[in-house]
């Protein structure tokens, strides 16, 4: 059957248990004969629900938050399962779905406890596909980090810890060497040295870098 709408919990004593035809995962429970709440099977088993048993309002109201939380845990999940993802964006997105701050906040905690969420390692691993992808320097990569809602430590630490090695100097000459022959067509050496600068700047690459490498290129073409 269609799960309506809870109505306010009365409380009173459950007569009847019945798995909804439309999804077996869900149990509709009847108190007094008529439809009072719908909750997953393990909450059932969980709150040991069975026909007979008198249920309070504050115990009705209970375990339908527990099942809100319960909902808006298999969203996350399900939102979790195509990538990884910031805890900024999982609270996001189970906001578009309209769950309460609370819920959202309990479903946050146990994707922690469980290591589905884990902004220090998605940082990392950010760090590794951006560079490796696109070749692009710290400093965009720390602002795209800042962007998916990392914590401003976290993103300068996962940034600063994968470009200790100095590792960006080679990718940025690579950049260089195949956006030159664009660059070289302007004669004013002005320009072309402010055109490079801009180019490499876009793409994340601090002062320091761009700066030798310009003067290699320059070294190197004029």
């Amino acid at each position: 059957m269609e799960e309506p709408s809870d109505p306010p919990p009365q409380g009173g004593e459950i007569t009847k248990l019945e798995v909804q035809k439309n999804n077996s995962d869900r149990v509709s429970v009847f108190i007094g004969g008529e439809f009072a709440f719908g909750v997953h099977q393990d909450l059932v088993l969980k709150h040991r629900l069975h026909a007979g048993r008198t249920l309070t309002p504050d115990e009705q109201q209970a375990i339908v938050e527990d099942d809100r939380v319960a909902k808006a845990k298999a969203r996350a999940l399900d939102y979790l399962a195509h990538k990884p993802r910031t805890e900024t964006e999982v609270r996001r997105k189970l906001r578009e779905n309209a769950y309460t701050e609370p819920v959202i906040d309990a479903v946050v905690e146990r994707l922690h406890e469980l290591r589905y969420l884990d902004d220090a390692r998605y940082a990392e691993q950010y760090v590794e596909r951006r560079f490796a992808s696109k070749g692009y320097g710290p400093v965009r990569i720390r602002q795209e980090l800042r962007k998916r809602g990392i914590d401003r430590h976290l993103a300068e630490t996962a940034v600063d810890d994968f470009f200790a090695d100095q590792r960006t100097l080679p990718t940025a000459r690579e950049k260089a060497e195949k956006r030159w022959p664009r660059i070289a067509r302007e004669d004013d050496p002005r320009k072309r040295r402010d055109k490079l600068y801009r180019y490499l700047k876009r793409r994340g690459y601090t002062y320091d870098t761009i700066r030798v490498v310009i003067d290699e290129m320059e070294a190197q073409y004029e």
